[in-house]
């Protein structure tokens, strides 16, 4: 089944709070990978725990932030991982968690949750290969779009 148009999908991953300090060091180390554009290699560890087919053989995403996915915007599905730019920190910015929030399908290619789950699987067991421990987990989180918009609403309604 494709992922739902009408609801904004996440992949979020997160290190137990009763890790050690130096699979937390690892882990920030990974994180700062994740998010500064040197993560090509994790992608490609990410592939080989992968149990789908079509994930296995996805390309590296050719950009600055780095992904999954094919290069071409307007036909090919993709992932990119967050990335974070020091003089531009948004305010939902977590600095614990592995974040993966622009998750893009096209009229072309679609992401199915199969496929989103297989990549759960396959990136917590690579974060947990590169931590050298089992301490990382992953979800998928939905978020109704149309809630988002009539919180929006209701709260312009109240001011004014």
């Amino acid at each position: 089944m494709s992922i739902l148009d009408t609801h904004t999908h996440k992949l979020i991953f997160r290190i137990n709070s009763d890790a050690t300090k130096d699979y937390v060091n690892r882990w920030k180390e990974i994180k700062r990978h994740c998010e500064n554009g040197n993560n090509k290699y994790i992608v490609e560890q990410m592939k080989t725990y992968c149990k789908l087919e079509q994930n296995k053989n996805i390309p590296y995403l050719q950009r600055e932030e780095g992904g999954i996915g094919g290069d071409n915007n307007s036909i090919n599905k993709q992932i990119r991982f967050f990335t974070l730019f020091p003089t531009c920190i948004p305010l939902n910015y977590n600095n614990k968690d592995i974040v993966l929030e622009q998750i893009t399908s096209t009229d072309s290619e679609k992401w199915t949750y199969e496929e989103l789950d297989d990549l759960i699987y396959a990136f917590t067991k690579t974060f947990n290969y590169f931590i050298n421990s089992d301490c990382i987990t992953g979800v998928i989180e939905m978020s109704n779009n149309s809630n988002i918009d009539s919180n929006n609403d209701s709260d312009s309604e109240e001011s004014n």
